[in-house]
């Protein structure tokens, strides 16, 4: 993931919020939203994704609520809220839930007059786009849920993982703050691919830090992610074609769910990359796109 190049931002009014997004490839073509993980923004897809897709797709991208420069739902917090567990947190605590997150992405697609569409997902973007399936099946054709849960939220990161992930929590004290903790995640949830002191993690840093402040974004969505009950059985059995790939190093989300839930969806096909972490790396990109190109699309009625 290293970001990828200028296309406009455009913002559209949505569920009482202003969503950010982005388009690429021809407006006539089949659509294909990519839907961002835990506190990405649009920008961290990686740009060989979207020329890829944009040869043969309309790409669109969109800024989560909460994320980039989408609205936020709340101000910043100056400490992490009792009742916040990963293993299952206080259902006072979210502000909305992964469903509201997969109704904005049915949203933008109704502004866009786009009735059916393919869609991506990294992370909790991958848990979004498979509620989505369950949301509107008459409506996604496939899908490919990139190094995420199968039917779940379940958090299986380790510990040094998920204190990377909590100093996201509450707002930085600087923004060299802000760059040195991205920059530290990248490198770990790349497992190198991302070389801590390299000069592309530093650039990439910075543009994510200058783009969006978080203002509590970060933490409301993992509210969100840990009090969402499981949506395995409304997929189960379901005969959507479905990529569902992992990094076999990924030190955030186990593959195991997520393989469980692929052997049990006829059309679904399951891959596993020995040696990559929790990233959207150039092989992902290409096993994506390939799928993509040779995979029949569920026929709509």
């Amino acid at each position: 993931m290293t970001g990828s190049a200028a296309t406009p931002d455009r913002f559209a009014d949505l569920n009482g919020l202003r969503i950010c997004y982005r388009q690429d490839g021809s407006p006539k073509a089949p659509a294909v939203f990519l839907i961002a993980g835990l506190g990405m923004q649009l920008i961290e897809w990686p740009q060989e994704l979207v020329d890829g897709l944009a040869k043969n797709f309309r790409v669109i991208r969109l800024d989560n609520r909460d994320s980039g420069l989408s609205a936020r739902c709340g101000g910043p917090f100056s400490e992490i809220p009792p009742g916040f567990e990963w293993s299952g947190s206080a259902k006072g605590l979210a502000a909305y839930g992964r469903i509201d997150m997969a109704d904005d992405v049915l949203a933008l697609a109704d502004h866009l007059e786009i009735p059916q569409f393919t869609c991506i997902g990294f992370s909790m973007g991958g848990m979004i786009v498979q509620l989505l399936a369950t949301r509107a099946p008459e409506r996604m054709t496939r899908f490919a849920s990139l190094s995420s849960t199968g039917g779940d939220a379940t958090v299986t990161a380790n510990d040094a993982s998920l204190r990377l992930i909590e100093r996201f929590f509450l707002l930085f004290p600087s923004e060299a703050d802000a760059i040195e903790a991205i920059r530290e995640s990248n490198c770990h949830f790349s497992v190198g691919l991302m070389p801590l002191h390299g000069p592309e993690n530093h650039q990439f840093a910075k543009a994510l830090s200058d783009r969006a402040a978080d203002d509590g974004g970060y933490l409301r969505d993992t509210f969100a992610i840990t009090t969402s009950p499981p949506w395995r059985d409304k997929l189960a059995g379901k005969e959507i074609p479905a990529l569902f790939m992992h990094g076999g190093s990924d030190l955030s989300i186990d593959v195991a769910s997520a393989q469980s839930l692929a052997n049990d969806m006829p059309r679904a096909t399951l891959r596993i990359n020995p040696g990559f972490g929790h990233w959207i790396d150039g092989e992902t990109c290409r096993q994506a796109l390939d799928w993509l190109q040779n995979s029949a699309p569920r026929e709509m009625h």
